[in-house]
């Protein structure tokens, strides 16, 4: 409030001035203008009252929640009840059976084969020539052909299935056996059948 009245004066004082200066009003207007007495009253400040310190509000205090129990049961233990064991018995040995012998019913009658055919045996039969080549080199051997005869007897082929491990003399036996001539038949030419050439230095 103080500052506010001295405020007021020192703007009334730059006011005057101002005017003063500026020649709006003669001095003799402000003479003519009665003074005005300003009277300042000094007013005591009113006292401040203390503030009061605040009382701490006290929090309010959380409600205790009563926890419920859990009451767990314990889990039923089943018995477990093992089976027993059952042992095998090993049976006895039991004596063997002898079975009766029953008489056996007579064999059937053998089968009649039919007859093998034999290979014929030549009627004429030249030995072959014994070669001197192997002759001085004492080389012996066997040598087998297969071969077939014609109706009439004579030999239509001769096919050497085992040299005798000498080439003089399987030609030399070759040579031979196309002139041997066998029984005639009607049959001869129908199968072929094998027949062997020895060539023995020494021969028993």
């Amino acid at each position: 409030m103080l500052l506010f009245v001295v405020s007021s004066i020192v703007a009334h004082l730059l006011f005057a001035a101002f005017v003063y200066k500026t020649g709006v009003f003669s001095a003799e207007d402000i003479e003519s203008i009665p003074a005005k007495s300003i009277s300042i009253a000094l007013v005591e400040p009113t006292p401040i009252q203390p503030i009061q310190p605040v009382e701490p509000v006290e929090p309010p205090q959380p409600k205790t929640v009563e926890k419920k129990r859990i009451v767990t049961q314990a889990p039923s233990v089943k018995k477990i009840y093992k089976k027993p064991k059952t042992i095998k018995k090993t049976p006895k040995p039991q004596p063997p059976v002898v079975k009766k012998r029953v008489a056996s019913s007579p064999l059937p009658s053998p089968v009649k084969q039919p007859a093998i055919f034999s290979s014929p045996q030549p009627t004429y039969q030249p030995k072959p020539k014994y070669p001197t080549i192997a002759r001085r080199r004492g080389v012996e051997g066997v040598v087998i052909f297969e071969i077939s005869v014609a109706n009439n007897g004579h030999v239509n082929n001769a096919i050497i299935i085992q040299s005798s491990g000498s080439s003089a003399l399987d030609r030399s036996a070759l040579k031979a056996i196309k002139t041997w001539q066998f029984p005639t038949g009607k049959f001869n030419s129908l199968s072929t059948f094998k027949q062997k050439i020895e060539f023995r230095l020494n021969p028993y």
